[in-house]
Order: structure tokens, then sequence, then C-alpha cells
């Protein structure tokens, strides 16, 4: 995650409704420059119209949305040029090959990229750009159309990154794909982040992906639920384990009824696990007892978990 701490997109209070529906109810939060932030829920959450809104494609009814200090209602188009943006349903040509799609949406920003020397970067210095960065040298005259799931997404967001924008928008990019191509999209997705310092903004259901953000925000019909890191919500909102490794033993079975209403117990045949209903309190206990419980480590919840209970409204596993 970059060191940087400006906050590159500010989202204050929005408002979607379709007629009576409300799909966005007063949203607010903000997201760092360099972050990788998740944004999850159920389908019909609000995700998807939360980020169409950012993006210009649905007018709010109100609220205000910043980016990079620029409002995206007055400002549209000098903050179009800022973000790139990967739809859940790819936009490209399935018939036309990979070239020819990334050279068609290079030849929209020629004369806006400058190099080092301030001259326009030329349509083909663009392309040859994403293909080396993007490894996608075997690629290029292929259909689309042809292509396997993880490749598709490969240049779907070398497509959104030609123009060298500071923001990526990807809105469930794995959904739909297998584990192997999931993973391929996720390694570039991480190797550009940190190559280039870019912030990423993504709509996902996955919560092993959110387990890679830096920041993750939950919202449930339109309303902000929970936000944190991972590891924060983790802390709060799911069971921390302490993992005991030693045989169960009478003597310590009797010392454990003294803390019955701290934690839940479970055992086999090399091990206790105490199960507490939040990281601080199992922290606290083990630092106490660390000289009764001797060889012990603490695991923490899973985002699965976290997910579950704050969609769920309880705090309690």
């Amino acid at each position: 995650m970059a060191e940087d701490t400006k906050h590159i997109i500010k989202i204050t209070n929005l408002v979607k409704k379709f007629k009576k529906q409300v799909a966005v109810n007063n949203l607010s939060f903000q997201v760092k420059k360099g972050e990788l932030y998740g944004f999850l829920g159920l389908n019909g959450a609000g995700k998807t119209t939360t980020l169409n809104i950012i993006l210009g494609l649905l007018k709010k009814d109100s609220g205000r949305i910043e980016v990079d200090g620029l409002d995206a209602t007055k400002d549209y188009m000098k903050i179009r040029n800022k973000i790139g943006i990967v739809f859940q349903q790819s936009i490209l040509d399935a018939q036309l090959t990979v070239k020819e799609n990334l050279m068609s949406r290079a030849a929209m920003y020629y004369g806006l990229i400058k190099d080092q020397n301030n001259k326009s970067v030329t349509t083909q210095k663009l392309v040859d750009n994403m293909v080396q960065e993007f490894q996608l040298e075997e690629l290029l005259n292929k259909p689309y159309g042809k292509l396997s799931g993880g490749q598709k997404r490969r240049v779907d967001i070398a497509r959104a990154l030609i123009h060298e924008p500071e923001i990526l928008f990807l809105d469930e990019p794995t959904t739909g794909l297998d584990p192997n191509s999931r993973k391929m999209v996720w390694d570039t997705l991480q190797n550009i982040q940190n190559k280039r310092r870019l912030t990423i903004v993504l709509t996902t259901h996955y919560m092993e992906e959110a387990n890679n953000c830096n920041y993750v925000i939950i919202i449930k019909k339109g309303t902000k639920l929970a936000e944190g890191t991972p590891s924060e919500l983790k802390n709060i909102y799911s069971k921390t384990a302490v993992i005991v490794n030693q045989k169960p033993n009478e003597n310590f079975d009797e010392w454990l009824t003294h803390f019955n209403d701290l934690f839940t117990i479970k055992k086999d045949e090399n091990r206790y696990i105490l199960k507490f209903n939040n990281y601080e309190e199992a922290k606290e206990f083990s630092v106490w007892h660390s000289g009764k419980l001797k060889d012990y480590e603490l695991q923490k919840g899973t985002m699965d978990e976290v997910f579950l209970n704050v969609t769920e409204g309880e705090n309690n596993v």
C-alpha cells in the first residue's frame, strides 16, 4: 500500500433512488491514493450502482463526489482521463484481434499522453507499453472472443490502463472465472498496483479477494454497515481462536472451567481450541496466562465470518 495518505476519492451523503426504491442510501466513504479498496455486498446491495454514479454513467439524486479534488458533476471531462474501467461484462469486440482492440482504444487518447520531452506518445507506443507490461505478445493476433476467461481479463485491464490513469475501477472482475484464471487476474492487479502505485477500487463477493484489499467497505441495500482494514474487521466481527498445543489432560481441563464465560472450548488429541468473541479478548487472555498456556498461537477469524455477521446484523459469531 502506498504511504501517501491523500484521499483521491471522497463520497459524501450519496443518494440514488429508482422510483420508490432506494439503491444508495446516504453513503459516505473515502479512498486513499495508492490503495486497493474493496467494495463488498450481496447482489443488489448497491455496489455497481455506486460505481456507475462515480463513473458518470448514472446521475445521483443528491450527495457529493470528488475525484482527485475535482467535483465529479462539474469536472467530469477532466476526471475521465484520470480513470480506467473494467466492466463486469467486457465491452471489447469479440471479432477483432487483441491488437486491433487495443489500437482502437489507444487512438482515442492520441495527443493526450506525453513523454518526458512533452511529445505526444504514439498510438503504437501506447499499445506496445501494454503488450510488454501484460505479456500479451502471444495473444496479439488472436480474436478477443477466442481467448480464455483469464486472458480476456488481462486484455480488459490493459485496455483500461492504456491511457495511464491514476485510478482503476473494476466491477466483479473475476466473476465466472475458474480458480487458476482468478489467480492470474489477481497476480496482475497486485503487480500493477505495486509498480504504478495505482489506486484500485473493485466490487467483489469473493471474501478471499476482500482479504487481499488494503481497506474494505461492506454495504447492504445501499447503506454502509462496516468499514476498515481486513484485520480490523476480523478483530470486531469474527471470533479469534487461541490454539493451545498440548494433549488434553484433567488438570488443564479443570483450570479452563474457571473461564467458561470467556470462550468456548474444542479439543482433539493434540490441542485445545479456545474461541473468543474478538481478537482483543483472546490477546488479553493469552498474555495474562502465557505461563499456563505455554505453547500457543492466536488465529483470527475469516472475512467470510465478517461478511456473514455484518450483513446479518450480528456482531458475534
